[in-house]
């Protein structure tokens, strides 16, 4: 599991100053200033590989407005590669603070750069921090903050190491409701049960207008006024010390920057230059810690895709960033580029939700260029009296199983820290209060899955939905580890689990895993001795082309797009591959491609030219079939074929109808007084080894 939560790092205080709140993630260095207004250079502080250093600048000149009148940055310059420029924050006062984390030991030299280049007090600082290694066990400091992985499925941390994002949703839960005791009890909850993540809102909240008194925390409201030029910095100091304690906690914390719903917009309050202020402050403040950054809750457009920019570009950490939606994170920006994952909302309510939920999150992993994909919001546990826990592990299981990054949990009262008396938003959501939420068994669940699937390589687990029945979900990696999800039993069911294309000869060890309360049934050991299925089944009519690529003549077929070659029994060629079998041109066909099971392989159900046809697209991915509509060389979004005929314009490429959604295409008939193509089942298998590359090898076959 995620193992022991420890660690307060106290060490390398040089300096006597310590943060208003007490923290205990930050080594502080402080510059004062001498009666001739000259700075003095400080002793290097010391802190450890991961863990924050603050610098404490203070200025003696006063201003109107220090939030909007003064820019400062931190230019730092670690051992080993380019200078990081690190936004400083007015802490109140004559304060400014910069805070600096670096996976790099060594000394990291420092200097500052301020608007107001007058101020000897503010620009031209400089000074020095010492990084040391980390002694401490808490995977935050111990591997690095998260960052997505090289194959853009899933998440690791800054050296390398998997990092399960199993999240908590805790959108209020800044607010004065939740009391400091409050947040450190939940906290303890939820790392015990192995929560990684917390999605935390520090910005406009859902559900409520700006500057409402729930909006308040111990320190009050963030800004005093509605476009964000006048900060409150108490409100984030007490900000400071709940998300510092979710890292010393070794949570995540995936901080919102504000709703956008139009009943509750903080783009209209604030205005998408009042959102940069507010970014670049969240920035300042945070960025140093190993946080994730969601720009805005159920927010799109072009305005939300310039702040995600502008948090792109400002951020001197690369922090990993999306946009918690409606739908899709990838689909509320105008420009994929200013996110990095791909977050699902996937909606609230009964079994209907749950079930729609995966198909969803399967559409979102199928999408090029790859990008993490994961559900941030869906049925809430117990969420209006809906979404119970057999939803919960319907969808966490549906979800991992099928390619997901992770998953973000949610609980009743818990994400909008809903108390006695006071259920934090109108009562036609909850009036269940925190502590009861809390409790609800899904959670607990969910961290019995993410504990069993810890034991295994996880993160090198791809979809394999051939392996099981429908409705049924199945991961894991050949020849290895296979894991299925069977959300029921089945009424009379005394067989069990059916596992689909076990290999030959290969040895396994099951076990049926209860997700209710993780005990395990051993099986023992089972082996495939059986023969191999047969390469192709329903071939009982005459072959009209068979091609093994066995020989030299490649008369048949005609080369459209990237050059092909026979090889051992292979046709080969590149990225961009159309080659056309034009011996046969006829309807109700019947044609086989044997593939490997990495290769993009498809069939062309009508072709014009290069740049116009209809193909049946395997995709490794999802291990299924999807429908691509080329048109002037551009890809259409691929749908997976839908039940039945449908009826298109016999100028329009044809389209398919579908008997089984991962395995085969199924008939299309021609209607009546239509004239209309009709294609038979196109069967796919899959046998030999995966290839590394972009070769893609096939056999065809029709009848």
């Amino acid at each position: 599991m995620s193992g022991a939560r420890t660690g307060n790092n106290t060490r390398g205080l040089t300096m006597s100053h310590s943060h208003p709140l007490g923290s205990t993630l930050l080594s502080t260095l402080m510059l004062t200033s001498t009666a001739s207004g000259e700075t003095q250079r400080p002793v290097p502080t010391t802190v450890e590989v991961n863990h924050v250093a603050e610098g404490l600048l203070e200025s003696t000149k006063g201003y109107a407005n220090p939030f909007t009148d003064v820019d400062l940055v931190a230019v730092v310059t670690p051992p080993a590669g380019p200078p990081l420029r690190v936004p400083a924050f007015w802490a109140g006062g004559g304060r400014w603070r910069f805070r600096y984390a670096s996976p790099l030991t060594g000394r990291h030299a420092w200097r500052t750069e301020c608007s107001d280049r007058d101020n000897a007090q503010l620009h031209e600082v400089s000074g020095q921090i010492e990084v040391t290694p980390n002694t401490e066990a808490n995977p935050l400091y111990q591997h690095g903050p998260v960052r997505v992985a090289a194959d853009q499925r899933h998440f690791v941390h800054a050296d390398g190491t998997p990092f399960f994002w199993l999240g908590d949703t805790w959108w209020k839960n800044l607010c004065k409701r939740m009391t400091w005791d409050g947040f450190q009890e939940l906290t303890a909850d939820r790392a015990a049960k192995g929560f990684t993540v917390v999605q935390i809102v520090c910005g406009p909240y859902p559900d409520e207008g700006a500057f409402e008194p729930r909006w308040e925390n111990e320190g009050g409201k963030p800004y005093e006024t509605r476009d964000f030029s006048r900060v409150n910095p108490a409100y984030f100091d007490f900000a400071d010390r709940r998300l510092q304690h979710l890292v010393v906690a070794g949570i995540v914390p995936a901080i919102v920057g504000g709703w956008g719903r139009g009943d509750c917009d903080g783009m209209k309050v604030a205005g998408v230059e009042g959102m940069k202020r507010h970014w670049r402050n969240l920035i300042a403040r945070y960025g140093a810690y190993p946080a994730v950054w969601i720009i805005g809750g159920e927010s799109e457009g072009p305005l939300w895709t310039e702040v995600a920019r502008y948090v792109r570009d400002t951020d001197p950490y690369r922090r990993p960033a999306t946009m918690h939606p409606h739908q899709s994170g990838r689909s509320s920006v105008t420009d994929e580029t200013v996110i990095d994952f791909d977050m699902l909302q996937t909606g609230h309510g009964d079994w209907n939700a749950a079930f729609g939920a995966i198909p969803k999150l399967r559409a979102a992993y199928a999408r090029t260029p790859a990008m993490p994909a994961m559900i941030g919001e869906y049925c809430y546990e117990e969420h209006m009296q809906t979404g119970f826990q057999d939803q919960q592990r319907y969808v966490f299981w549906g979800s991992l199983l099928s390619g997901a990054a992770g998953l973000t949990y949610g609980a009743a009262g818990v994400w909008h820290a809903s108390v006695e008396g006071d259920p934090g938003l109108a009562s036609v959501y909850d009036l269940t209060t925190w502590q009861e939420g809390m409790h609800y068994p899904g959670s607990t669940q969910l961290g019995l899955g993410k504990r069993l699937l810890e034991q295994y390589p996880w993160a090198l687990f791809e979809p394999h939905p051939e392996w099981t029945d429908k409705s049924r979900f199945a991961a894991g990696i050949p020849g290895e580890v296979r894991f299925l999800y069977l959300p029921k039993r089945g009424v009379y069911n005394w067989t069990g689990a059916r596992v689909k294309s076990l290999e030959r000869d290969v040895p396994y060890r099951a076990f049926y895993f209860d997700p209710v309360s993780g005990r395990r049934f051993d099986l023992g050991r089972v082996i495939n001795t059986g023969p191999l299925e047969a390469p192709f089944e329903d071939h009982a009519l005459p072959l009209l082309f068979e091609d093994r690529f066995e020989g030299t003549d490649a008369s048949a077929w005609k080369d459209y797009g990237a050059p092909s070659h026979r090889q051992d029994g292979r046709l080969i060629g590149g990225k961009g591959m159309v080659t056309l079998l034009e011996e046969v041109s006829d309807t109700d066909l019947r044609a086989s491609v044997e593939a490997n099971s990495n290769a993009e392989a498809g069939l062309i159900l009508r072709f014009h030219d290069v740049d116009h046809y209809l193909v049946a697209l395997y995709t490794p991915l999802l291990k299924a079939i999807y429908l691509h509509d080329r048109k002037d060389g551009a890809w259409g979004e691929p749908r997976p074929p839908e039940e039945g005929p449908l009826a298109v314009a016999p100028s329009e490429p044809i389209q398919l109808a579908v008997r089984q959604f991962d395995a085969s295409l199924g008939r299309l008939s021609e209607l009546p007084g239509s004239s209309f193509w009709s294609t038979a089942a196109v069967k796919w298998r899959f046998s030999t080894p995966a290839l590394n590359g972009e070769r893609v090898d096939f056999k065809q076959a029709a009848q």
